[in-house]
């Protein structure tokens, strides 16, 4: 009995560590269409919430991991979907997704620049990897607003969305591990195949999931050595 509750031990507090960590969720945009329920709002127009020091996951619980913005257009765009369907629709609700934080390059609507975005994390684990989703739609345009989700930290990754009467369509950079302090950059700009004029780009919604690690050579050999101990101590 003693080897079994031993064994038992070892492993079930291996397992917990592994599987600790939920999805995490932020509305970027406008202060009158506030997502509720477990969802962290960024607000870029007047009054404006430009960061959280302590974001909480889906189910509630505070995370530790802080998130804030800068470079984006001071104020938001309110044209995104309002009908989300498919892998939009299945993560982010109607409020998520139909208004954005949004720059441009070059002047627009007295604003001298805004033609990179970029999002700041901090708290995150530095011995996991990040998956990052990100969804951004502008209705009622038909020219290519691409935009660029540019993700660094100890490693780095890059994904695309065009934006324009975007519907269903969403973007994942996965494998993202964090800087040793735990910090990771987002930066958010117009894509290579953005055709607009003033090269609009958009951030409506995004999801952070905790990659769950394989269980490592290390894990194995405690576990091992576990085995040993209680068949010594039975013996």
């Amino acid at each position: 009995m003693k080897w079994i509750g031993s064994t038992a031990l070892i492993l079930g507090v291996s397992l917990t560590q592994l599987a600790a960590g939920a999805n995490v969720f932020v509305d970027f945009g406008e202060s009158s269409q506030l997502t509720a329920g477990n969802f962290n709002n960024i607000v870029v127009n007047s009054p404006a919430t430009l960061s959280i020091a302590d974001m909480v996951d889906e189910g509630g619980a505070n995370t530790g991991v802080g998130i804030s913005i800068s470079g984006f257009f001071p104020g938001s765009n309110s044209t995104g979907q309002t009908a989300p369907a498919g892998d939009a629709a299945a993560l982010f609700p109607v409020t998520a997704t139909r208004d954005n934080a949004f720059g441009h390059t070059g002047p627009f609507s007295g604003n001298p620049d805004a033609s990179l975005g970029t999002v700041s994390l901090t708290g995150l684990n530095p011995a996991l990897t990040y998956d990052f989703t990100f969804f951004a739609s502008r209705t009622g345009v038909s020219d290519n607003r691409e935009t660029a989700y540019d993700i660094s930290g100890a490693n780095s990754g890059v994904g695309y969305l065009n934006a324009s009467a975007n519907v269903d369509t969403v973007v994942t950079v996965a494998g993202i591990q964090p800087t040793g302090s735990g910090a990771v950059s987002i930066d958010v700009s117009a894509g290579p195949n953005n055709d607009n004029g003033s090269r609009f780009y958009y951030l409506g919604a995004m999801m952070i999931t905790t990659a769950i690690p394989e269980p490592t050579s290390a894990l194995l050999a405690m576990t091992a050595v576990g085995f040993v101990l209680a068949r010594r101590r039975r013996a």
